[in-house]
């Protein structure tokens, strides 16, 4: 889901964790799940754009146990104003949110959520969920559905025999394109939000080989060369003529519509895209044209993050909390294949099919998540401002890379300080 990504990247002001006065320490066991539903309605808090496969899932609970689901829908953005409520101490019975340990760390999960460590529909978790969505202090406190957002480099198959793997790659594959015409590059300046996803691609070599955990632990800083490069050369590519000559401008619908058309050799995307082209143009016609290869600056290393999970609030109501636990085991048991089907995603969870409407290009993202060495959690501990915005600022020209480099370095000791991070 593109909301996913920006919802990570633009969040820039932390909002107080508010304890719920009715709230029970965390000892307290994981309650039992309810047999008999009938009569019992459930708050579900959730976004604006929920997806289909979601209230899929609620129409096959209500009819398979009697229960109610009732949901309570919050505007954009979701994430301020979801926390927003949360801090006044009310609860729903169960919520679909953020599972990034920056975005955890606001609802205090010891005190408010249920730890779901050790039960079975988590243990099932697949892509290393169960370590890296809604995990603080190595506890967790989510249930995922959906698989990993992946970040890597769709291509037209007939435009691109040979996709890059890496930067080198990447420059010599945009100069052979620019002469056959085509437009080698296309990012959505206009909307701003598809700009960061180069940049996360190529700085997921230096995550990977330290720099995340240090970032985390205030051992390094945004100013660091790896990512000054990264900048450097999303800006040497437009430089260079790489990309669409309407950057500043283009939008994500036009992104697609140029990469189907075949005007367009690549985009650089996260897996959300799949289902609006499987929309427009069908998985036959994907499979024929388009292809997907992960990329960084030396490696062919997939960056990826968590998306949304289903998290459970300490409720102080004992027949609520048994019935959403009855609900978290339907999710991830008897109502997850249907929920899968209607997502036409990947499971995320063991034991389940893949749909044939998932394109080859989407499973070859997803393998590269269960392959050793091919991919890279993005999993940073405070936020580190609009990156859109900073990107807008290196595109037109009013900011450097180093100057970019130093506003998400600002951005990130501050909202690090006001989550009170050990070591900052």
């Amino acid at each position: 889901m593109k909301r996913t990504l920006l919802s990570l990247l633009l969040a820039t002001t932390l909002l107080a964790s508010c304890g719920n006065p009715m709230a029970k320490t965390e000892s307290q066991s994981f309650p039992q799940a309810a047999t008999d539903l009938n009569g019992v309605t459930l708050t579900v808090w959730q976004s604006n754009t929920l997806q289909a496969g979601y209230k899929s899932l609620f129409a096959d609970f209500e009819k398979a146990t009697g229960a109610k689901i009732r949901p309570e829908i919050f505007p954009d953005p979701y994430e301020s104003n979801l926390l927003t409520k949360w801090a006044t101490g009310t609860r729903p019975d169960l919520m679909i949110f953020q599972s990034t340990a920056s975005f955890m760390r606001r609802l205090d999960p010891a005190k408010n959520l249920y730890d779901l460590t050790g039960q079975d529909f988590v243990a099932k978790q697949r892509f290393g969920l169960a370590k890296t969505a809604a995990v603080l202090d190595g506890k967790n406190y989510g249930l995922s559905l959906e698989p990993p957002s992946v970040f890597g480099l769709w291509y037209n198959k007939q435009l691109v025999p040979k996709p890059p793997t890496n930067l080198t790659e990447l420059v010599s594959t945009c100069k052979t394109i620019k002469r056959s015409g085509a437009t080698p590059l296309y990012d959505a300046g206009g909307d701003q939000w598809t700009t960061q996803i180069l940049p996360f691609m190529l700085w997921t070599d230096a995550m990977k080989a330290g720099l995340q955990d240090k970032l985390n632990d205030n051992q390094a800083q945004w100013t660091d060369p790896a990512v000054v490069d990264a900048l450097k050369a999303y800006k040497s590519l437009v430089t260079e003529g790489c990309f669409n000559s309407n950057l500043k401008t283009g939008t994500y619908a036009e992104q697609q519509e140029k990469f189907v058309a075949g005007q367009v050799a690549m985009i650089p995307q996260g897996t959300w895209i799949s289902s609006d082209f499987v929309k427009s143009v069908g998985v036959a016609t994907m499979n024929q044209n388009m292809g997907w290869q992960a990329l960084s600056t030396t490696s062919p290393t997939a960056a990826y993050s968590t998306t949304f999970s289903v998290q459970m609030p300490r409720t102080g109501n004992a027949k609520q909390e048994q019935a959403a636990a009855a609900f978290l085991k339907f999710a991830s048991g008897a109502g997850y294949q249907h929920f899968v089907d209607v997502q036409k995603q990947a499971p995320a969870l063991t034991g389940f099919t893949t749909p044939s409407e998932v394109p080859a290009a989407t499973q070859a993202a997803y393998a590269a998540l269960e392959s050793d060495g091919t991919s890279y959690p993005q999993l940073f501990a405070a936020d580190f401002g609009p990156f859109p915005t900073y990107m807008s600022k290196l595109i037109n020209g009013s900011s450097t890379p180093e100057q970019v480099a130093a506003d998400l370095q600002a951005a990130w000791a501050k909202s690090a300080k006001t989550a009170g991070l050990t070591g900052f």
